[in-house]
């Protein structure tokens, strides 16, 4: 039996024995399960895999478990006076060390297996959702890359060990090598940089593990962990060799030992460059899955016609361009298979291709950006730091293929509402944005002025008025919906409360036929505490009939009933009222339409859409989670103006959505980041008393 596979065995055996061991386990196990979890929740209604966010949520905890289980392996040698035994035997350096690493990074990688294990069994308990078209492959390169890290980590741990006599003093100098130092130079860089992570990217060390088990390799990053852990091992076998060096005699063997390793360290540093210069990004398909796209996007994609020619205006050393390709790839071989609009493919890259880059730069296109050309022109710009998705895109591609109509959605002002054009957390601009890339203008109306509603008006908003309309702006909304005025049609209005008594449009409601009431929703499921999840959706009606199977959250909804004008209305003058979403039987939106049949309104009658949220739609609550409530009100606004409303949900399949509530994300993450880890814990103590009991 070799020296390597008996150092081995004796490390493995050895570390198995300790508390050191069962504690270091059981921490790593609760420390990427709780990372694991609050990452779910964050990455929820992002175009993130589940595989990669797994991978990268063990990354930083990698580090303290190699110091921890790597501290004693020569620490404990030295202290206990076993290295001269040690030393004294026919055996290299250099095997001895190779060995310890070895067991070293055995345990390490048995506890990645563990930590993926439970994961998925916990997964499959909690969200099984997540695991549809998602097998076990999918997350084998995620492991390779924790592996890949995993050995440097372990080699920097053994080295530190041979270096020191304390194991305390080893395990805190490799925790700040491998983590202290490059994470706190990093957020330093990011605070330090007015332009904060767009300057820097992510974090490195994460970035490599997210991209590795998302199928980009890069072969200067791999070589460099191979050649960073064989230099550490180098440095560990030099530092146990120079233990030989003992009197006068030894010194000239301890300078040439230290040049070795000087020389050593020069030779690791030019490797690593060179690794890194003639770097190759490599693209594997493993574990990925084919990219799926909405019923929405299909059907757009079938009745369009003509050639739309997207044009990726980028570099391509940019992080984003590899993932923008596969989408632009998919997305054209989705359309050839619909057999509707053709979708050209180019890649325009500004240091690169310099006669296209200069000419889209004097169509006044930014850079970073996705350009659609139709007909030889530009019809639609879509800026990487905004949304780029399967959405935006095919809202441009439904406006090419439509009719050039123009028509603005008015947003009233003046009584506390939410603004169109504010780009904070609570403002409206990210929708404004859908809105305009379906076609639609937006503008402000003010309703204390005399003036007529101008013609291009689709829609009035309403949104989350707080103080009340005066008498004559009320009356202006009823003329406005009675088609008075010298307009021989009705009118359309999109009204989102926040209260039963929201800027007194409770009477305007309960005029048409809605009657806004306090809501109590006790059993709702819930995200975050104050909001509800909404699944019901109505299937007789054209707005919420796409929604069936999806979700919408509100924050703290009002409800909605028919009220006495609508129940007691002739059938000639009747208002249809129709419930649209809900929970346990109680209406959180509805739709009220008058004038259908007989009257001087038939033609375009009066309609009105009410939801019980202003919330749903702003900017920070509407990125939070992934849900339907985009849709949702686009389709609302479709109806009132008009248009063709969505047959089909569009809500893109690829978006991560786990379907936990509040409650099912605290059970799973107690489950699986404290009584598992915990259980873990207490099995490997008994384990350890059993074995120095029998010794």
């Amino acid at each position: 039996m070799g020296p390597v596979r008996v150092t081995f065995r004796r490390t493995f055996g050895l570390a198995r024995g300790l508390y050191t061991t069962a504690l270091a386990t059981a921490g790593f196990l609760s420390w990427s399960a709780l990372a694991f979890a609050f990452g779910l929740e964050e990455a929820e209604g992002l175009r993130v895999e589940l595989a990669p966010l797994w991978a990268v949520s063990l990354a930083p905890a990698l580090p303290f478990l190699a110091a921890i289980l790597g501290m004693d392996v020569w620490s404990d040698e030295r202290r206990s006076g076993r290295i001269d035994v040690l030393l004294s035997s026919p055996v290299r350096e250099r095997d001895l060390v190779f060995g310890k690493f070895l067991g070293v990074w055995a345990i390490t990688l048995l506890n990645i297996v563990i930590a993926l294990v439970s994961s998925l069994a916990f997964v499959r308990m909690f969200a099984p959702a997540l695991l549809e078209d998602v097998g076990f492959v999918s997350f084998l390169p995620g492991v390779c890359a924790l592996a890949v890290q995993g050995m440097l980590w372990c080699a920097v741990a053994v080295a530190a060990s041979a270096w020191f006599m304390n194991s305390a003093a080893a395990a805190t100098t490799t925790i700040a090598l491998l983590s202290v130092i490059p994470r706190g130079a990093w957020y330093a860089l990011v605070k330090w940089s007015g332009a904060g992570r767009s300057a820097f990217g992510d974090m490195p060390l994460d970035a490599q593990v997210f991209d590795f088990a998302s199928g980009f390799v890069s072969t200067g990053a791999l070589v460099s962990c191979f050649i960073l852990a064989v230099a550490a091992l180098l440095f560990a076998s030099k530092a146990v060799a120079a233990l030989r060096c003992v009197g006068r005699g030894g010194r000239g063997f301890l300078a040439t030992t230290w040049f070795a390793v000087f020389l050593g360290a020069v030779a690791t540093v030019l490797a690593v460059g060179l690794a890194y210069r003639l770097d190759i990004g490599l693209d594997l398909p493993l574990g990925k899955r084919a990219m799926r796209f909405s019923a929405r996007t299909r059907d757009i994609l079938a009745e369009s016609r003509g050639t739309v020619t997207v044009t990726a205006f980028l570099e391509r050393g940019d992080p984003r361009f590899r993932p923008l390709s596969h989408f632009l790839k998919a997305l054209s071989a989705e359309a050839d298979a619909m057999c509707g609009v053709r979708i050209g493919v180019r890649y325009v890259d500004p240091a690169l291709d310099l006669g296209e880059a200069g000419r889209l730069d004097r169509e006044g296109v930014r850079r970073d950006s996705l350009v659609f050309e139709h007909g030889g022109r530009i019809v639609g710009t879509l800026h990487l730091e905004d949304d780029c998705g399967e959405r935006a895109c095919m809202s441009v591609i439904e406006r090419v293929s439509l009719p050039f109509r123009r028509s603005c959605v008015y947003w009233t002002k003046g009584h506390g509402e939410a603004s169109f054009d504010d780009y904070g957390p609570f403002g409206l601009s990210n929708i404004s944005r859908d809105l305009a890339l379906d076609g639609y203008g937006n503008k402000t109306i003010d309703l204390t002025s005399g003036d007529a509603i101008a013609d291009d008006c689709a829609l009035v908003v309403v949104a989350g008025a707080k103080n009340e309309f005066s008498a004559a702006e009320m009356n202006r909304l009823r003329n406005y919906l009675e088609g008075r005025g010298g307009r021989s049609e009705g009118g359309r209005l999109l009204v989102l409360l926040d209260s039963a008594e929201s800027g007194g449009l409770s009477t305007l409601l309960s005029e048409w036929g809605i009657r806004p009431m306090a809501a109590s929703l006790p059993n709702a499921r819930t995200l975050s505490g104050t909001d509800v999840v909404v699944r019901d959706f109505a299937t007789n009606h054209v707005v919420s009939a796409p929604f069936v199977g999806q979700q919408m959250v509100l924050d703290d909804p009002v409800s909605f009933g028919e009220s006495a004008a609508a129940e007691s209305a002739s059938a000639a003058d009747r208002r249809q009222y129709s419930p649209l979403v809900g929970v346990d039987g109680t209406c959180l939106a509805a739709a009220v339409e008058w004038g259908e049949g007989g009257s001087k309104l038939a033609l375009r009658p009066t309609r009105i859409v009410a939801v019980g949220d202003t919330g749903f739609v702003q900017n920070a609550p509407l990125r939070k989670y992934a849900n339907a409530n985009r849709d949702f009100f686009l389709n609302a606004v479709k109806y009132l103006s008009g248009r063709d409303v969505m047959t089909q949900s569009g809500v893109e399949p690829d978006l991560l959505v786990s379907g936990m509530d509040r409650d099912e994300r605290t059970r799973f993450a107690i489950c699986s980041g404290v009584a598992f880890p915990s259980a873990m814990f207490l099995l490997l103590s008994v384990l350890v008393m059993s074995r120095r009991r029998k010794a």
